[in-house]
């Protein structure tokens, strides 16, 4: 009789996002990172990824991709729905040509991304995104 082990790496079968290090200052000791100042016009776009469908390891893999895209400010997640909301300064230009390094970006964290609107809806839970800047 075989006995096989089966190691689950995460819910959506990938190995989760590395976590963030801490910012260390002069003293070693972590600093809060403060949010960066609001564009004085906001986009809304909702991105639909399928496959996208795990309650933790699916927004932080997601959270990560886009960590280092200066243009998001702030993001949420429709996990029933496979939906991203992201905000973005509306004076980067149209959806379309903004969106594309973020879609590359949700793609290669292992999801099928699409622009699916370029609004979101009005009960939309979002954070703004921080990141850090040192």
């Amino acid at each position: 009789m075989k006995v096989v082990l089966l190691l689950a790496l995460g819910a959506c079968g990938r190995d989760p996002a590395p976590a963030a290090k801490p910012i260390a200052h002069g003293s070693g000791v972590a600093q809060p990172v403060a949010p960066p100042p609001a564009p004085a016009q906001l986009a809304h776009v909702t991105i639909k990824a399928l496959g996208m469908t795990c309650e933790e390891s699916c927004p932080m893999r997601v959270r990560y991709a886009l960590q280092g895209n200066k243009d998001v400010y702030e993001l949420g997640f429709d996990l029933p729905n496979e939906s991203i909301f992201v905000s973005y300064d509306a004076t980067l230009g149209p959806a379309k040509q903004v969106t594309k390094p973020m879609l590359i970006a949700i793609r290669d964290a292992g999801f099928d991304p699409w622009l699916a609107k370029e609004t979101w809806p009005d009960d939309a839970h979002v954070q703004v995104l921080w990141r850090d800047v040192h």
